[in-house]
């Protein structure tokens, strides 16, 4: 087999997502040498347009094909990537992408609340994360500064703030105030979201001008992605190295690591060596590789002393409410989502059922396909040219849907492993995966949609429906859980392995819950929290 060059830094980095592009951008701002590993290729935002555009699927990864030699989940086929090993389906949805999966997140720029972090404390289910909120407030504040989050000053989602949003937020839309009216009579309020998208051109990025396909693609780069921090570390000397697969880890008698071998596409093989190693490469592939790493110095995979990587798996179980309204509301008209209910995110109900996220659905019955879904129904009715045309602006003018999204608990049975018969494209065993919602789960769902229906009813909405209760797509946490005990946790407070001291951790699966705030903001601050770190550690002699 065919070797390409052994590379060598102060840092390797896997992964140039959200944690892996911030993790570089300040190393490389510090001058530390740094590499980072990508598997997958470097995609130019046209040519994601055009796949999106051309591809019959308009689901999140519907702009980024999956490629052989880097293969992730593609939409509407979970199953062929994820062994399921039930009893409720897994769905989750990543890239393998320069800039990774925030190419197709929401852009919700949330921090978490105090309660999320002390769940045990305040309402006595789940377990309390080893740091708080105001440990990484000064954190928050930088990564937001970066990201020029915009959000609305009168409201902070219940997330203590010192200093304003640095953009003005971005509007509610005509069909969010329509739905206020209905929220006021039934006791209800409604706030704007945050947003890592521009409201006023910023950072050489344009404002958003409503496209409403944020997700799975912003064709303007309005919505902030990790592409922008990964390329200001390369525009500053980190050496970022695209179509690069790593396929394990390399562990030394005195349990220090000592390598990560990777693949390129022509199945040439390098070694990537350093003095510190970072592991960002989001909750699925990150124990995938840990657990692929197993060897006579790490016998049941790498930063798994505990049997604890891949467990913990978190989600948020997801359920749509839609009707047709009997004005127009206007869906359609900037992001996808820009307001929600206030009142099922947090409070002393978390003792008893989980906190639920209900969004206002910009974005018709069912998003990017709502259109075509419609178009094929009227078809079937004998629609045709001008009459179909005329019938779809009619309709799609008065589609509503509400979401909701309830978070789940830290489940040390729910988890990844590695199938043992079963390899993807790439030759490594395809994740294998058992997860169950619990009934807290469910109870807030039934709470939120009831609640949903009865905001339908005082608007007046006719031929209500609703969906059964899925697992979202876009939630991934939980599998290399952080905290003091290595017993029963696999990375520090700084995302430090336990097992390992020169190997750091990062991204969703540290954290111990999945509440309705969504968790990249937090991943980018404890990125930043980790930098600190590995910065100390390569000063000392």
């Amino acid at each position: 087999m065919s070797t390409s060059p052994t590379l060598s830094a102060d840092v390797v980095i896997v992964g140039t997502g959200i944690a892996g592009g911030h993790t570089a951008f300040k190393l490389a701002g510090a001058g530390v040498k740094t590499i980072v590993l990508e598997a997958g290729p470097h995609l130019s935002r046209n040519d994601a347009v055009a796949n999106f555009v051309a591809n019959p699927e308009k689901g999140p990864n519907a702009p980024y094909p999956s490629v052989p030699y880097a293969p992730h989940p593609v939409d509407g086929k979970a199953n062929d990537f994820y062994v399921q090993a039930g009893p409720d389906q897994f769905v989750g949805s990543y890239t393998r992408i320069l800039g990774g999966t925030t190419w197709h997140w929401t852009g919700f720029a949330d921090r978490l609340r105090p309660a999320d972090f002390q769940m045990r404390t305040r309402y006595g289910v789940s377990d309390d994360w080893p740091i708080t909120y105001e440990d990484l407030v000064p954190h928050y504040e930088e990564v937001e500064k970066m990201w020029g989050v915009a959000g609305d000053p009168n409201y902070d989602w219940g997330s203590p703030r010192k200093v304003p949003y640095p953009q003005p937020p971005i509007p509610s839309s005509y069909m969010d105030q329509q739905i206020e009216n209905g929220l006021r009579q039934v006791g209800l309020h409604m706030a704007q979201f945050s947003h890592a998208r521009n409201s006023v051109p910023f950072d050489g990025r344009p404002a958003c001008c409503g496209n409403n396909t944020c997700v799975p693609i912003c064709p303007i780069h309005a919505k902030f992605d990790g592409t922008v921090h990964t390329l200001k570390a390369q525009a500053l000397g980190a050496q970022i190295v695209t179509e690069a697969l790593a396929t394990t880890i390399e562990v030394g008698a005195d349990t220090r690591i000592t390598g990560i071998r990777y693949r390129r596409p022509d199945g040439s093989e390098g070694l990537a060596t350093a003095k510190i190693y970072v592991i960002a490469c989001h909750a699925i592939e990150t124990p995938r590789l840990l657990l692929n790493s197993k060897s006579e110095t790490a016998p049941d995979g790498v930063a798994n002393a505990s049997g604890n990587v891949g467990r913990y798996l978190l989600s948020q179980l997801n359920q749509d409410v839609w009707g047709l309204t009997k004005d127009p509301v206007y869906p359609y008209r900037g992001p996808q989502q820009t307001s929600g209910i206030v009142e099922f995110r947090d409070g002393d109900f978390r003792s008893k059922r989980a906190a639920v996220g209900t969004s206002f659905m910009n974005d018709g019955w069912s998003g990017n396909e709502d259109a075509v879904k419609l178009a094929g129904d009227l078809a079937k009715q004998g629609y045709r040219g001008h009459k179909m045309i005329s019938a779809m602006r009619e309709q799609m003018a008065r589609h509503l849907r509400l979401n909701s999204s309830a978070e789940t608990l830290g489940d040390r049975d729910n988890r990844i492993t590695l199938d043992d018969t079963l390899v993807d494209s790439a030759g490594i065993p395809r994740p294998r995966v058992h997860f169950k919602v619990d009934d807290y789960t469910r109870a807030g769902l039934a709470y939120a949609v009831d609640a949903s229906k009865k905001v339908f009813a005082a608007l007046g909405v006719a031929d209500v429906k609703t969906d059964t209760p899925y697992l979202s797509s876009a939630i991934i946490c939980g599998t290399t859980r952080m905290g003091t005990d290595p017993k029963t946790s696999v990375v520090d407070i700084h995302l430090r392995s336990h097992d390992h001291q020169n190997l750091f951790i990062l991204g969703t699966g540290a954290h111990l819950t999945a509440p309705v705030n969504a968790p990249t903001l937090t991943v980018a601050a404890n990125a930043l929290r980790a930098s600190e770190k590995i910065i100390e550690d390569l000063s000392k002699p």
